[in-house]
């Protein structure tokens, strides 16, 4: 009899051990996944938030030296293509550019020396844009800058 209750007593231990082994192992696949859906997250809002300061800086420095606002612009919106690798030869970028000139229009006032509330108001005006290119083009306007990983041969000299 007592081999029945012992071999019951370590059949026991072992299927509350092996739950045990189990539910921890769910427990850190779930920390694992959410760590790097968490990773990704920080990841990418560290990406965008440098495309964001590189768009900016560039159609800013664009603009500088230039003689009136329609010259701004035109230099402004040729940096905006540019930095997004478009030709605004199509319809639909074409509306992307139009849709960023209220981003132009503010960095071309603040460099005009306008008061500051404009950096408040410029963060706004480039939350809405973002927002209806995410909505109107199914993706993150910064996701244009995802640069294609150039695969290249190893050569040696």
């Amino acid at each position: 009899m007592t081999e029945t209750v012992t071999d019951t007593s370590l059949q026991n231990l072992v299927t509350r051990l092996d739950a045990a082994a189990r539910t921890a192992s769910a427990a850190e696949e779930i920390c694992r996944r959410e760590s790097a859906e968490k990773i990704r997250a920080l990841e990418l809002a560290r990406i965008y938030a440098f495309r964001r300061l590189t768009l900016v800086k560039s159609v800013a420095s664009a603009m500088e030296g230039a003689k009136d606002w329609e010259e701004a612009l035109e230099w402004a919106n040729s940096a905006f293509l540019r930095e997004v690798n478009w030709t605004g030869a199509s319809e639909s970028q074409r509306e992307v550019v139009e849709r960023f000139q209220p981003i132009i229009e503010s960095v071309w006032r603040m460099q005009q020396g306008e008061p500051q509330e404009r950096d408040k108001e410029f963060e706004r005006e480039l939350a809405a844009f973002e927002k209806w290119f995410a909505d109107n083009r199914n993706g993150a306007f910064l996701s244009l800058m995802d640069g294609e990983v150039l695969e290249l041969p190893l050569v040696e000299v």
